[in-house]
């Protein structure tokens, strides 16, 4: 009976800290300034953006999520977006940020530095894509 109990403890603990560290992880990942958005790499549909993306695109988390970048944006922005995609397809990260300037159908001309990353699954499988995106639009320097 100690055994077990000891084990129930030890598990309970791991789950504490478990969700603790998530819920560090949720906060720093709304609260930064830069957006993040994530994309399944097997079909390159939007599975997750922070409040700073939202901001950025001018939609909301809902609107978003489950779409392509065609659905999302004009044909040159999304071909643009999707041209990036297939580099990272190749390359596996992208950490030099890449500076463009697009449309964005809600809150028009942005210019943006992006870093994106593959993140690998438990079978090592890359199914996500991580993008860092930086809005410079207005600073000293960038043309809009």
């Amino acid at each position: 009976m100690g055994a077990l109990h000891e084990d129930v403890t030890a598990q309970r603990q791991h789950q504490r800290i478990l969700d603790r560290t998530e819920q560090f992880l949720v906060t720093v990942v709304e609260n930064i300034p830069q957006g993040i958005v994530v994309k399944d790499a097997r079909n390159l549909r939007y599975v997750f953006v922070n409040k700073a993306a939202e901001e950025m695109i001018g939609m909301s988390r809902a609107e978003i999520t489950g779409k392509t970048a065609r659905e999302l944006f004009s044909v040159e922005v999304a071909e643009l977006i999707e041209r990036r995609d297939r580099a990272l397809m190749e390359r596996k990260q992208q950490t030099e940020a890449i500076i463009d300037t697009v449309e964005s159908p809600v809150t028009g001309r942005r210019t943006v530095a992006v870093r994106r990353l593959r993140s690998a699954g438990p079978d090592r499988e890359s199914h996500l894509f991580v993008s860092l995106v930086e809005d410079r639009t207005g600073q000293a320097g960038i043309a809009t």
